[in-house]
């Protein structure tokens, strides 16, 4: 039997110099019971890149932890896509006097590593939970539409279309990430069976 795949709370983004503090920070936040991306954790023949982006899509918040020397070009450009997903970002700092921040990182929630159990709990919160019953409506409408979680991440219309039928159906409004986030889930708890091209053809007929 398969072991189901982890689930992604948190990405965090850090450079080579900046190992130790993140590794800090991801201890911390794991004793919030959050889950937190581990890119060491791929298994080697797995594609790291799709890892990566499934899990930044997934995940609830980006934390970008910077120790003493400028941001990692790696983190600047996670921190890119994590605001293209509209993703709540956090800026962790060893020492705020220290850490060399560009001025649009400023703009951002800064916070020193000391502050870290006010963010776990900011994320913590965060969550839009769905009932049971929006559940089966998001999986009814993810089939109606019959495509892949893959093609919704590349494919940002098919993602809106799939949240429009969503909202007009459960009456309620939650954000495309969240449903995304939450049919990611479902993947990777073995409860969303693949979308069937078959199925929307039926529908749309």
């Amino acid at each position: 039997m398969s072991k189901t795949k982890s689930l992604c709370d948190v990405f965090i983004s850090y450079g080579p110099l900046d190992a130790r503090l993140a590794a800090d920070v991801a201890r911390i936040l794991q004793s919030f019971d959050l889950a937190v991306f581990d890119a060491k954790a791929i298994p080697q023949d797995k594609h790291l890149e799709k890892a990566v982006w499934e899990a930044m899509a997934e995940s609830q918040a980006f934390v970008a932890t910077v120790s003493e020397a400028a941001p990692s070009a790696s983190t600047l450009f996670e921190l890119g896509a994590a605001q293209g997903w509209n993703k709540p970002v956090y800026v962790i700092v060893a020492d705020p006097a220290l850490a060399r921040l560009p001025d649009f990182l400023r703009r951002l929630p800064v916070f020193p590593f000391s502050r870290l159990d006010e963010v776990a709990s900011a994320i913590k919160n965060s969550s839009t939970a769905l009932t049971d019953t929006e559940k089966t409506v998001l999986i009814d409408e993810y089939h109606r539409l019959g495509e892949s979680v893959d093609e919704l991440i590349l494919q940002p219309a098919l993602l809106s279309k799939l949240t429009k039928q969503f909202r007009k159906r459960a009456k309620r409004q939650v954000a495309s990430e969240e449903l995304l986030r939450m049919l990611l889930r479902l993947r990777k708890r073995g409860e969303l069976r693949p979308a069937s091209k078959t199925i929307r053809a039926k529908v749309t007929k």
